[in-house]
C-alpha cells in the first residue's frame, strides 16, 4: 500500500490541475465603437465588437435594436445599422455568447435631422485633348453605328467655346467643382488649366482642384522625388486663385490612389513629405485620398492620415458587369456607408462617387463593360440614376454634402456625362463580330441626359 500512495498523490493534482482547465470562463465584452458624434435619420453606421473568451470557444454575437434596422446581418462582430426616419434615442445592444456563458453591452445612439443644404457636385475634369488629337481617337464612341461623336465634336480643351459651352452645361446640372488630372509642371494639362482655363472670363464662381495622378509622377509607385518640386509648383500657381477649391479655408488636393500607396507601405511617408512642403508654402492643405475601394478595413490607421476620402474607380470597387442591378448598387453603398463610418470613427470626412457606367475597350482589352443600364429593360441611365439616389444618403456636412462623378469627359473608358451628339440606341460597332467594342450592350446618343439626371436629383434633396 505504501508504494501506492505516491501515484495516488500525483493523480489528485493532476485531476484538479485539469479542472482548473477546464473551468468554462465567461466572454468579456473588450469594446463597442460607434464612433459617430451626430447620426442622422436614415443613416448609415458600422458598429464594432470586439470580445474575448476560452481559446476553444467559438464565440457568436446577436445585436439588437429599439429602433433602427440591422443591414444584411446583425450575427457578425460587426455590423451596419441603419438608423429610423425619425430623429429620437435609439438604445442597442450587442450579447456575445459561448454557447454557454454570455456578457452583454448596451449603448445609445441619438439620432438627429440632419441639416439640408444643397449638395456640391463635383466631377473629374480631364483637360487632355489637344488640337487634332482626341486622347488618340481611342474611345467607344467612335466605333459606334452610327458614331456618337461629343455634341462638340472632337475638341481642342484650349479652345475658349469650349470651355465657356462646359461651364454652361456644367451650371445647369448644378455642378460646383472640376477637379482636374494633373500630370506635373509644363504638362499638356497643367497649361490648359493655367492660362486657359483658370484665365476663362466666364469661369465665375467654378471652382478648380487638381487630382495628382500618382502614376505618372511617381513613376507607378518606384520614384518619389517629383513630390516636393510638384507640390511647390502647386501652391506657387494654384493654391492663392480664387477659384481654387478650399474646405475650411484650406485648399484641397485629390490624390489618386492612395490606397496603392497604402499597400505599399508608403502613404504616411508621402503624405507627409506633401503636407510639409505646402506649410513651408504657406499652407495647411486638405488632402482627398482615393482610399475607397472594396470592403472597409477593419482598422481606420491609415484613413486618418487623410482629411477626406473617396472612390475614384466605381467600376472596379462595386464589381458589377454587364447589368449592375439595383441589388448590386444596394450592395456597393451599403460597403460605401461602412467606409463612411470607418472615416467618422478615425476623424475623417467621406466623399461619396458615383458614374454613369464603364467601357474602356476602345482603349484596351480586358474588361468586361457595364451597362448605362440597370437591367436590360431598364431605361438607359438608370445606372447613374440609381447611384445619385444612394450617394446622395452618405454625403457629408463637412464637405458641404460634396459627392462625386466619374466623370465629365473621360471618354476612352465611357464614364463621360459630357452630352453626346443625339442618335439612336445601338449595339453595333465596327468590329469584324460587330460586337467587340459594345459586348452587345446598347449605348444612344444621349444629348444632355446625364446633366439632367444630376439636376433633378439635387433638387429633390
Amino acid at each position: 500500500m505504501r508504494k501506492l500512495l505516491p501515484i495516488i498523490i500525483i493523480y489528485l493534482i493532476f485531476s484538479l490541475n485539469s479542472c482548473n482547465v477546464c473551468k468554462n470562463e465567461s466572454p468579456v465584452i473588450l469594446n463597442v465603437i460607434h464612433g459617430i458624434d451626430n447620426v442622422y435619420v436614415g443613416s448609415e453606421v458600422r458598429l464594432t465588437c470586439t470580445a474575448s473568451g476560452d481559446d476553444n470557444d467559438l464565440l457568436t454575437y446577436s445585436w439588437t435594436s429599439s429602433c433602427g434596422d440591422f443591414i444584411n446581418s446583425s450575427s457578425s462582430s460587426s455590423v451596419y445599422w441603419k438608423a429610423p426616419d425619425d430623429p429620437g434615442s435609439c438604445n442597442i445592444t450587442v450579447v456575445v455568447s459561448d454557447g454557454e456563458l454570455f456578457d452583454e453591452y448596451t449603448f445609445f445612439i441619438e439620432v438627429e435631422m440632419e441639416e439640408v443644404s444643397t449638395p456640391m457636385v463635383g466631377v473629374y475634369y480631364y483637360p487632355w485633348y489637344g488640337s487634332g488629337k482626341f486622347h488618340g481617337g481611342n474611345y467607344l464612341r467612335e466605333h459606334l453605328i452610327p458614331v456618337q461623336n461629343p455634341e462638340l465634336g472632337e475638341y481642342n480643351d484650349r479652345e475658349s467655346e469650349v470651355i465657356e459651352k462646359h461651364l454652361n452645361w456644367s451650371r445647369y446640372a448644378g455642378i460646383g467643382l472640376w477637379v482636374s488630372s494633373w500630370w506635373g509642371p509644363q504638362s499638356l494639362e497643367d497649361v490648359t488649366l493655367l492660362d486657359y482655363i483658370l484665365e476663362h472670363p466666364s469661369l465665375e464662381d467654378m471652382k478648380i482642384a487638381l487630382f495628382y495622378e500618382t502614376t505618372g509622377r511617381t513613376n507607378n509607385f518606384t520614384n518619389f522625388s517629383n513630390l516636393e518640386s510638384d507640390i511647390s509648383f502647386i501652391a506657387d500657381n494654384y493654391f492663392d486663385h480664387p477659384n481654387y477649391y478650399k474646405i475650411d479655408g484650406k485648399p484641397v488636393l485629390f490624390i489618386y490612389l492612395t490606397r496603392v500607396l497604402s499597400q505599399n507601405g508608403t502613404l504616411e511617408s508621402t503624405l507627409t513629405a506633401i503636407r510639409n512642403t505646402a506649410t513651408s508654402k504657406g499652407f495647411d492643405i486638405y488632402i482627398v485620398g482615393d482610399q475607397v475601394f472594396g470592403q472597409p478595413p477593419s482598422s481606420g490607421d491609415q484613413i486618418s492620415l487623410l482629411d477626406a476620402i473617396t472612390n475614384y474607380d466605381v467600376y472596379g470597387s462595386s464589381g458589377a458587369k454587364m447589368y449592375a442591378t439595383q441589388e448590386k448598387v444596394n450592395f456597393y453603398y451599403t460597403a460605401q456607408a461602412g467606409w463612411r463610418s470607418m472615416a467618422h470613427q478615425s476623424g475623417v470626412s467621406f466623399i461619396p462617387a458615383t458614374s454613369p457606367g464603364f467601357n474602356d475597350r476602345g482603349v484596351r482589352s480586358g474588361h468586361e463593360p457595364l451597362s448605362r443600364k440597370l437591367s436590360e429593360n431598364s431605361e438607359l441611365g438608370s445606372l447613374f440614376q440609381a447611384m445619385l439616389d444612394e450617394a446622395l444618403k452618405i454625403t457629408d456636412l463637412e464637405t458641404g454634402n460634396l459627392f462625386m462623378v466619374t466623370s465629365w469627359n473621360e471618354w476612352h473608358e465611357d464614364t463621360q456625362i459630357e452630352p453626346v451628339t443625339a442618335a439612336p440606341p445601338t449595339n453595333i460597332d465596327d468590329s469584324e463580330s460587330g460586337q467587340d467594342y459594345t459586348g452587345g450592350l446598347e449605348y444612344e446618343g444621349y444629348g444632355e441626359k446625364y446633366l439632367t439626371i444630376i439636376k433633378e436629383a439635387i433638387s429633390r434633396r
